[in-house]
């Protein structure tokens, strides 16, 4: 029977299970080119079950930042104990460059506080991703119209080359996403934790 994830009586177990929460499609296109070179099954982690993950070498679960807040987490949160055999790795997709001291030290932090112990078994990356004004709901072009008009009364000297950028294209699209950002996160996944060293 034909899937949208691909034949499913040809999958063997082992392998790698990709999984992914979006709400605008940037995480879930980084899910879909990190799980092609290593035949993966890509799903959404909404989705997932322990017992099926279990029968997976490598689970790569990719989460997307919203407003700053990482989206997506309980999927590892829940069962990163059971899964410690797996090799487990994490990648966030979020518009702000994580190269900036403060974006990495907020991502972190929210990392920590929702998995705790269990990052010890995990590879993690971050990566940028894209925004797209057309397909923002009511709410979001709200929030973002309440966001612009914070960066724009911020002296532009303050203003981050995200923020710069944010405001020059107002209302159209801004795309960070970098498809050579993906190789380590394959790496990690066919190799394991240390891969990220």
């Amino acid at each position: 029977m034909e899937s949208l994830f691909g034949k499913k009586s040809k999958r063997k177990p082992g392998g790698t299970l990709v999984l992914y929460t979006t709400r605008h499609g940037a995480t879930m296109r980084y899910a879909q080119r990190i799980g092609e070179p290593m035949d993966a099954l890509v799903k959404e982690a909404a989705y997932a079950k322990l017992d099926r993950a279990k029968a997976y070498d490598a689970i790569v679960l990719g989460c997307p930042v919203y407003m700053g807040k990482i989206k997506g987490l309980d999927f590892f949160a829940d069962h990163a104990k059971e899964l410690s055999d797996k090799r487990l790795v994490l990648f966030t997709c979020g518009l702000y460059d994580p190269a900036q001291e403060d974006v990495r030290r907020a991502l972190e932090e929210q990392l920590e506080k929702k998995l705790g112990d269990a990052l010890e078994h995990i590879a993690v990356f971050h990566l940028r991703g894209s925004i797209r004004w057309q397909s923002l709901g009511l709410a979001e072009r709200l929030m973002m119209k309440a966001l612009m008009s914070d960066l724009k009364k911020k002296p532009e000297a303050q203003r981050s080359e995200t923020e710069k950028l944010l405001i020059e294209t107002e209302g159209g699209a801004l795309d960070f996403s970098d498809e050579a950002d993906i190789a380590s996160i394959v790496h990690a996944a066919r190799f394991g934790r240390e891969a990220d060293a």
